[in-house]
């Protein structure tokens, strides 16, 4: 079986970037693939209803199952909506795996959720004055609403999927989440922004203790970071962060180029 695996196509803010609406060319591309499935580890969008859409789309036209946990955009919300509401409104679509492990065979299941940020990425060198100061503009502060702290929100993320862990010791797991959870794979600081304060937001370091606890997870995939990094195999498991990001970052002659660089193969 061939899982065809990406993150983070900011298929709306991409389209607004080059002025062409980029749907159909991720339908044209999945359908030369041919995979048997696609697992999309957030960030299609900045908001549910348009996700929702974009999801049903693929779909329908790929007539591939599509699996899908959200990214921090994906739950952006507007005005006085709820985050929680967007989140439950992901849980029940067809493609969530949100509590709903996806059993692929009588050997692998994948298991994934969003997660969160909890602040343990920042540098060492970082105060807690200049993270909380420097959230006040980022972009999951202004645009969500959960009514909890990070670190309450996180926790809540951890403890879901580890009940799906216990509950799936006996399969292998294929395991995708949105944030990143190893300081191997934080942005380092630069004349433009300083990571070593806005590493805070990309992710938790208890993830990565999460996912190192369970021998049986032989794939972690996930996303946030922009950055791309090469297949990583240990002896427990193979990193997947290969995230398309925005177009805008990188200097690509053609979004479709871009795409199948951000698309990895799973064969099981």
């Amino acid at each position: 079986m061939n899982i065809a695996v990406l993150s983070d196509l900011h298929l709306d803010m991409n389209s607004n970037f080059v002025g062409e609406d980029l749907l159909p060319i991720l339908i044209e591309t999945f359908v030369e693939k041919q995979p048997d499935l696609i697992v999309i580890a957030g960030d299609l969008s900045d908001h549910v209803t348009s996700t929702i859409t974009m999801l049903d789309e693929i779909e329908k036209h790929v007539k591939v199952k599509i699996l899908f946990i959200p990214g921090n955009h994906d739950i952006w919300v507007r005005n006085n909506e709820s985050s929680w509401d967007s989140y439950k409104m992901f849980e029940k679509h067809p493609s969530s795996i949100i509590n709903k492990p996806f059993v692929v065979n009588n050997e692998y299941v994948i298991i994934g959720d969003m997660g969160w940020f909890d602040y343990s990425l920042a540098a060492e060198s970082s105060s807690m004055y200049e993270i909380l100061s420097e959230k006040e503009d980022w972009g999951d502060h202004k645009y969500t609403n959960w009514n909890m702290d990070d670190g309450e929100l996180n926790q809540v993320m951890l403890n879901q999927l580890e009940e799906q862990l216990r509950l799936n010791k006996d399969k292998e797991v294929i395991f995708v989440t949105h944030f990143v959870p190893y300081k191997e794979y934080v942005i380092r600081s630069n004349e433009y922004m300083n990571w070593d304060v806005y590493n805070a937001f990309m992710g938790s370091v208890r993830m990565g203790e999460l996912i190192n606890r369970y021998a049986n997870i032989k794939y972690a995939i996930f996303g946030h970071t922009h950055e791309r990094y090469p297949l990583y195999k240990d002896e427990q498991k193979t990193i997947i962060c290969n995230p398309l990001g925005y177009i805008g970052e990188r200097n690509v002659e053609t979004f479709k180029q871009e795409l199948e660089k951000s698309i990895t193969i799973i064969n099981i």
